[in-house]
């Protein structure tokens, strides 16, 4: 019996000194990986490949970083999200774009860095025409005692 155990032990010996070599030689593999941060202005983080991919024509990224969005003075025709946004330019008596992006429009009051309408003090941006219009809840309502709970914050 001990010498079936040496004989066994022994196999087993040689069997991994000989197998030991090719496993240390097994292929690794390894991917480059970039972070979210450190991709440019005109790049967008790819989630699927982990990596910075450029945006298109007259596009840069989003607020978060992981998809495009058309550059001032331009307007979204189509928007399949990553870099499969498209862009077409305003007309020159529309160089704002609405909080969406979906539209032109003419911004009297000029232009925030962002090509959004600039409104003076008191006045909101319209949703329906898009233009400045007074802020008529703190104008109006906001005066009256009994609806000043129900303003909104």
């Amino acid at each position: 019996m001990a010498a079936w155990y040496l004989l066994s032990a022994r196999a087993v010996t040689v069997f991994l000194l000989l197998s030991l070599p090719r496993f240390l030689q097994a292929q690794t593999f390894s991917f480059p990986f970039q972070q979210p941060e450190k991709c440019d202005n005109n790049q967008y983080f790819d989630i699927s490949a982990l990596s910075c991919v450029p945006c298109g024509v007259n596009q840069r990224q989003d607020a978060r970083g992981t998809s495009c969005v058309c550059l001032p003075g331009f307007q979204m025709i189509s928007n399949n999200g990553g870099p499969a946004v498209i862009c077409k330019k305003c007309p020159e008596n529309m160089k704002g774009v609405t909080e969406d992006g979906w539209n032109c429009i003419s911004c009297p009051s000029g232009l925030t860095a962002e090509g959004k309408c600039h409104c003076p003090a008191g006045h909101i941006l319209g949703t329906v025409a898009h233009t400045c219009n007074p802020a008529l809840w703190e104008a109006e309502v906001g005066r009256s005692p009994e609806f000043r709970s129900s303003r909104p914050a």
